[in-house]
């Protein structure tokens, strides 16, 4: 038996991964990332009844998701893991947003002034973590690798339910759980296989 500890990695942090398999991981990211992306715009978009600036905030919503991927994954002036972690748009803050773009429409204000509002507030709200991230060494004795550990498992464990359906055709689907449906829910797991 040798004394040799395997951590079942294939590739190391810093080894450059060959292009086959580097171009479908990387395919895999995008096309993960890419509904959560534009999802939130889409939302916001439509409940706020901003149709012609839509393609304007799926723009933004893919822009600050690429700058933010690439700063997390090539730790410019120490920002980031140093490791493909995809950044994105949150579905966190739908609810604020929706009501605080509800509540410029009934001040009497139009798409631009409801847009001046989200991009500001989100702004602003931006500083939040930047500032919290300056003292994660002390939240590490609060926010132990058991606790942060189960709370990530119990968001995995949740959306077991949400992903299953959405696998079979989606709650509505008249075709629920047809094998068009759970294939086309298997190709993306194919991909990963490559």
């Amino acid at each position: 038996m040798s004394d040799e500890h395997h951590s079942g990695l294939l590739y190391g942090l810093e080894q450059r991964i060959p292009p086959l398999p580097a171009f479908f991981s990387a395919l895999q990211h995008v096309l993960a990332g890419l509904v959560g992306i534009i999802t939130p715009p889409l939302i916001i978009g439509a409940t706020l009844g901003l149709g012609d600036w839509l393609p304007y905030l799926i723009s933004m919503s893919l822009l600050a998701s690429g700058i933010g991927t690439f700063l997390q994954s090539n730790r410019v002036w120490g920002i980031g893991a140093g490791m493909i972690c995809m950044q994105g748009t949150s579905f966190a803050f739908l609810g604020v947003t929706v009501a605080g773009g509800m509540w410029v429409k009934a001040q009497g204000g139009g798409p631009q002034d409801m847009m001046a509002m989200l991009f500001g507030v989100n702004f602003v709200a931006a500083l939040v973590p930047v500032i919290v991230s300056r003292f994660i060494e002390p939240l590490k004795k609060i926010f132990t690798p058991i606790i942060t550990g189960s709370v990530i498992a119990l968001i995995g464990i949740s959306l077991i339910k949400v992903s299953v359906i959405n696998w079979c055709g989606g709650e509505k689907a008249e075709d629920f759980a047809s094998m068009s449906n759970i294939a086309l829910g298997r190709a993306p797991s194919g991909l990963s296989s490559c």
